[in-house]
């Protein structure tokens, strides 16, 4: 199909729409737009586990350190001074025994053990309880339990911390679990619900003061942070309110930045497509204000450079941009809904035009058909009736690409069947270029083939051979070969030697108007005068 060229100028500043099609781009966005708003929600759902996990985290560290410091104060004040008790009469200490503890913070008694028994108290005096009803697991040197209760104040929580002097000896300390509570209650302030303190694992001391022999069921978000000092973890859940308010924070951060990506990735949908759109329009409005129109090319017999057939090719006229080819918007026709407008001026103009010049004109006279057309509904019959208002012995030929047939439905064989039966030829345009598939030539009747320019361009240096081999096959299928964009008399010499009967290009006539057309058509067909003598 011969082309059109445009000056740079007026293609530069055109809106053309490329690439995939509107619909699938269309799906591409809506697909881009929901996996940007699922990953702001994971996202911020990430961002809030992990805030949360954090703030629990920071809390724990800050109630560990808090204890730490607790205990680390009794261990060390007055020690030395209470382990000089150790083994002295109850009734010879006991009073320094009181003094000194009252100097002890956060602890309820200092107790001394002997021989594994304890036997002075600051609070009782003297007494005879055994240490293992306060230290169940007695160890050298420091070691820190948690009691559900003491025989002394029954279900009252504390923490004993026994420091051994000698083997089943030492000082025992008893620290009320309301101090450690106290403490432990800091953490609510801070957004967590549940705060305890656990040694062992043999249960933990709640943030209100009780002893629960096992931990609580674990909430969404739970945190244990153990303490690099002593045997004691610091458990924690943040509460509903914390958490939610997190939550709330994270995802408008995230879901605004989703938003804010989706307006994007909308702005260049129609960014890209709006030249699409405008590209569309502008052949809507011109095949109403008649701006379009068609121009014919010959195809001639190279033998006798006669025409025999003519191409009709379609033109666009804009009224500020000038002439611009169907290379630039039919691509763009052919996936809208513009193509069976563009089509159907095609076919009515053809079919005007011939009946006003059919003397001037050839038998033959080809039209281009789109991708779609074959599959539209009606199209065979809108041909159909088009086919008969055409001048007797004037046939219409369809020319089709191969690309498009390698993919088409049995809608398109059963059209492309029904206008063949009806004596409508057909002809594979650009036959070469796209994936030549030789079982297209016995699947589909075609008539013509049409050889692409690209080949025509070297048939007379290196491409001889290659157009050979497109003429045999051809013969093969007993179809006629058309050699498209011939511009040289050395193509045309090639193209004769060749075996290729009927050519097409600027060497033999460029497209003109119909009314042109059969103005040189009349010149070439009256008889020369003699000369005067």
């Amino acid at each position: 199909m011969a082309r059109a060229t445009l000056p740079t100028e007026s293609i530069g500043s055109l809106p053309i729409g490329r690439g995939i099609s509107p619909r699938l781009s269309l799906v591409v966005a809506i697909v881009c737009g929901t996996l940007v708003l699922l990953t702001t929600v994971l996202l911020a759902e990430h961002e809030t586990t992990r805030a949360i996990a954090e703030q629990e985290r920071l809390v724990g560290n800050d109630l560990a350190t808090s204890v730490d410091h607790i205990l680390n104060q009794i261990r060390t004040r007055q020690r030395p001074e209470l382990a000089a008790l150790v083994g002295q009469p109850c009734a010879d200490v006991s009073g320094r025994l009181a003094k000194l503890q009252t100097s002890i913070e956060y602890t309820r008694t200092a107790n001394l053990a002997l021989g594994g028994r304890l036997y002075c108290s600051s609070g009782q005096g003297s007494l005879n309880a055994p240490l293992s009803v306060y230290v169940p697991s007695i160890t050298p040197g420091i070691s820190l339990h948690l009691l559900p209760q003491t025989p002394f104040h029954p279900g009252v929580p504390a923490l004993s911390l026994f420091d051994a002097t000698d083997k089943d000896s030492g000082i025992l300390y008893l620290i009320t679990g309301d101090y450690i509570a106290d403490v432990l209650s800091h953490g609510i302030s801070y957004g967590a619900q549940d705060v305890g303190l656990s040694i062992d694992g043999v249960g933990f001391l709640s943030d209100n003061g009780k002893f629960v022999s096992s931990l609580k069921s674990a909430r969404s978000y739970s945190t244990l942070v153990k303490s690099h000092l002593w045997p004691f973890s610091i458990t924690l859940s943040s509460s509903a309110e914390f958490a939610s308010r997190l939550r709330w924070k994270y995802m408008l951060a995230f879901n605004a930045v989703g938003v804010l990506l989706n307006i994007l990735i909308g702005a260049i949908y129609l960014l890209a497509f709006a030249p699409r759109r405008l590209l569309l329009h502008a052949v809507h409005s011109g095949l109403r204000r008649n701006e379009f129109h068609i121009v014919y090319q010959p195809v001639v017999d190279i033998a006798s450079r006669e025409p025999i057939g003519v191409e009709a090719l379609l033109r666009w006229n804009h009224p500020t941009r000038g002439a611009i080819s169907p290379s630039f918007f039919m691509a763009e026709v052919e996936s809208s809904t513009l193509l069976a407008s563009v089509t159907g001026f095609v076919l009515h103009t053809v079919v005007m035009e011939m009946n006003r010049y059919a003397p001037a004109f050839p038998p033959r006279v080809a039209v281009n058909i789109a991708s779609g057309d074959l599959e539209r509904r009606g199209f065979a019959t809108e041909v159909l009736a088009l086919n008969r208002m055409l001048p007797t012995g004037v046939s219409l030929v369809l020319e089709l690409t191969e690309r498009f047939l390698l993919t088409q439905s049995a809608k398109t064989v059963t059209a492309f069947r029904t206008l063949k039966a009806a004596g409508i030829k057909f002809a594979i345009d650009d036959f070469g270029t796209h994936h030549s598939n030789l079982d297209l030539l016995s699947r589909f009747p075609f008539d013509y083939v049409k050889i692409d320019r690209q080949f025509v361009s070297t048939v007379d240096t290196d491409g001889c051979e290659l157009i050979k081999g497109i003429v045999s096959v051809a013969k093969h299928f007993r179809l006629q070969v058309i050699a498209e964009g011939v511009e040289t008399e050395a193509q045309h010499r090639a193209l004769q030697a060749a075996g290729v009967p009927f050519g097409q290009g600027y060497l033999y006539q460029r497209p003109v108007r119909a009314e042109q057309f059969a103005t040189l058509q009349e010149h070439r067909s009256a008889p020369s005068l003699p000369p005067q003598k």
